[in-house]
């Protein structure tokens, strides 16, 4: 695995920032690489079509010493904006960042300084990240996963960098690999292009990791890993791809499909979605397979839980309970 040329000292790293009416985000997202630790950075914010303030917004932010170059393109979803910024880019390296996402101000910096550690075979490294709604609030901590050097088997389990903000790569060898994917999305599979990518990259090339929580990846109902049937689609084509050009890890690719419908399963059940539930089921491929079985076990297990949680409810909701709670004293104790 042979990356390229040694990176200089001081790289330039170059941030494409793909934005789609990101107009509530976009000011704090780019913010967030400005408060950067590491300075020699230039900002590319490709802007995908939108139809509000963004580009408002991003021409009334100051100028400093980081310069922000604004783009304006026809709407042709993430992968496509990405790819726009890759080709534009200066730098020697390259992250991306969506635009309702944000960074510890160290995470470049010790990226930077991971990558050089690392040495010339190593074209790509990564963080852990963390989760946040939509005002900000962190809702979870990904699971920590100390991934470093061929990472290309422990990829086919599932996407354990989760995020299209989260990697810092060599530029060339991000070209190399041509990009994000656009044709999931012409193919109505949009969702896996960061996991594809990533993907990619493995399978070339060595991957550095700096374990710590530097990424905050925001939730909401318009993320496109809201859409589960859409990701699953995405999902499979990826996996049918790999398993034909990497056939040793085909069981590794069908287990990381397990998980993810069970993911999904779990979410949906939360919800109480039970006809997105046994659709994520019933349009499981390979339907012969033992995993079709161990996620209908998954789902059943979920059950006693549900129930518990509406006979709570019920309980809490009943003429008695109301009763016992409105005679109930509203003085706190001090503490």
């Amino acid at each position: 695995m042979e990356s390229g040329q040694r990176l200089p000292l001081d790289p330039l790293v170059t941030v494409v920032v793909p934005a789609f009416n990101a107009e509530k985000t976009i000011a704090l997202t780019l913010e967030s690489v400005l408060a950067q630790t590491y300075r020699n950075i230039e900002i590319i914010v490709v802007d995908d079509g939108s139809t509000d303030a963004t580009a408002d917004i991003v021409a009334s932010i100051p100028p400093c010493d980081v310069p922000i170059r604004y783009e304006y393109k026809p709407n042709g979803g993430v992968a496509s904006a990405r790819n726009c910024g890759i080709r534009l880019a200066k730098g020697e390296l390259l992250a991306t960042l969506d635009a309702d996402d944000l960074w510890h101000p160290t995470k470049i910096e010790r990226q930077v300084a991971r990558l050089h550690a690392a040495g010339e075979a190593a074209a790509m490294v990564y963080v852990w990240c963390s989760w946040m709604d939509q005002d900000g609030r962190t809702l979870a901590f990904a699971p920590r996963k100390y991934v470093e050097g061929d990472i290309l088997p422990y990829l086919c389990l599932g996407d354990i960098i989760l995020s299209g903000s989260n990697a810092l790569f060599r530029t060339e060898a991000l070209r190399a690999v041509g990009g994000f994917d656009e044709n999931l999305r012409a193919m109505g599979a949009q969702g896996c292009e960061d996991w594809k990518l990533y993907m990619e990259m493995g399978s070339r090339y060595a991957v550095a990791l700096v374990p710590d929580y530097l990424v905050r990846y925001r939730r909401s109902a318009a993320s496109m890993s809201e859409d589960y049937l859409q990701m699953m689609r995405s999902y499979r084509m990826v996996e049918l791809d790999f398993s034909r050009r990497f056939p040793q890890y085909r069981r590794q690719l069908g287990y990381g499909r397990v998980k993810l419908t069970r993911s999904f399963v779990l979410r949906a059940l939360k919800r109480h979605e039970y006809a997105m539930m046994f659709r994520l089921l019933a349009g499981y491929p390979d339907p012969s397979s033992r995993f079709l079985v161990q996620s209908i076990v998954t789902a059943l297990s979920l059950v006693p839980r549900w129930i518990n949680s509406r006979l709570r409810r019920s309980m809490s909701l009943s003429p008695a309970s109301r009763s016992a709670d409105m005679g109930k004293s509203t003085v706190r104790r001090p503490h």
